[in-house]
């Protein structure tokens, strides 16, 4: 396979990119083929991040590999250590990992699972950081107390990152992740998020993390994209935190009018195009590079988000953004 030069964007694995584990298989060489740079796997309703990432990690050798987000809740320290010492094993010398509070959908629907707290988003970092150093980790949460595990294939490199949006946890992120990744928001809220990270890095006397902005794109949508994305839009626009960045990036009345719908249908139902330009990057290649720029210009990353309703596999949409 000939690469091409590598890209300043990195690709997430998000929303449906294919029907089938193969499919996933065939978006990756696709996006590394044309030159992106880290390959993003989040933990959603299909593919499992550290699984795939061994295929990943063993295919495309020494590739960036991310991991993430991942709800907090759902992993431990020693995980993730193993995780990450058998991925480098297995070919990933330069990974990532980001975990995050996740929805109640999903940590309380799907998995019944208790919210993650700050302290506790703090205490997985610090026992990640310990499991990966080899050192015996200790994980404390106000109802019980583990201790002893050591990584068995010894120490192993994991930066670890944050996927946040509420204040508190913007403010830690700002004190001890790695990076930051945002996502579903304008270049236009970015400083507004950026702010409240530096102000945790300040009170930790140290640089504020990078920042990766999980920029949806979606290349000339159809109505077919406008319908999916409005359903998509539907199950964040009230999920706490969500709700604070939608309200910021001037669509707080729609939120407020969600808060009060008493249905998934009636909540769709109030999801305005704007929102769709705004959150998603609906719009023409064009359109979508300025935006894109515009990211740039307030200091920020991307990882592209592409949506695949009306351009299977992505292969349009990367394909064009990789010229």
């Amino acid at each position: 396979m000939t690469t091409a030069p590598r890209l300043d964007l990195d690709v997430v694995f998000g929303l449906p990119v294919a029907e089938t584990v193969a499919g996933y298989q065939d978006f990756a060489r696709l996006v590394v083929d044309l030159g992106y740079r880290r390959l993003w796997m989040p933990e959603t309703y299909r593919l499992d991040p550290i699984s795939f990432g061994g295929w990943v990690a063993s295919t495309f050798p020494g590739h960036p590999v991310g991991l993430g987000p991942m709800p907090g809740v759902l992993r431990t320290g020693p995980q993730l250590a193993m995780a990450a010492a058998t991925l480098v094993g297995l070919g990933a010398t330069d990974l990532e990992a980001i975990v995050g509070a996740s929805s109640p959908a999903m940590v309380q629907g799907w998995h019944n699972r208790r919210p993650l707290t700050v302290a506790g988003m703090a205490s997985l970092l610090a026992a990640t950081r310990a499991a990966c150093d080899g050192a015996p980790t200790a994980h404390e949460d106000g109802e019980f107390r583990t201790s002893g595990f050591t990584n068995g294939f010894g120490a192993v490199r994991l930066p670890i990152g944050m996927a946040s949006f509420g204040p508190r946890m913007l403010r830690l992120a700002g004190r001890i992740a790695d990076r930051v990744a945002l996502n579903m928001i304008s270049p236009a809220a970015v400083p507004a998020f950026v702010a409240e990270i530096a102000e945790g890095a300040r009170a930790a006397g140290r640089p504020t993390p990078p920042v990766t902005v999980w920029a949806h794109v979606c290349l000339d949508p159809t109505e077919e994209n406008v319908t999916f994305s409005k359903r998509f839009l539907a199950g964040y626009v009230r999920v706490p935190g969500y709700d604070r960045n939608f309200a910021l990036q001037g669509f707080a009345d729609v939120v407020e009018a969600a808060k009060a719908a008493p249905s998934a249908r009636e909540v769709r139902a109030l999801i305005p195009d704007e929102l769709l330009v705004t959150a998603l990057g609906f719009g023409s290649l064009a359109e979508i590079r300025a935006r894109l720029d515009a990211y740039r210009e307030v200091g920020v990353g991307m990882a592209i988000v592409p949506s695949t309703v009306s351009d299977p596999g992505a292969v349009r949409t990367m394909t064009a953004l990789a010229r």
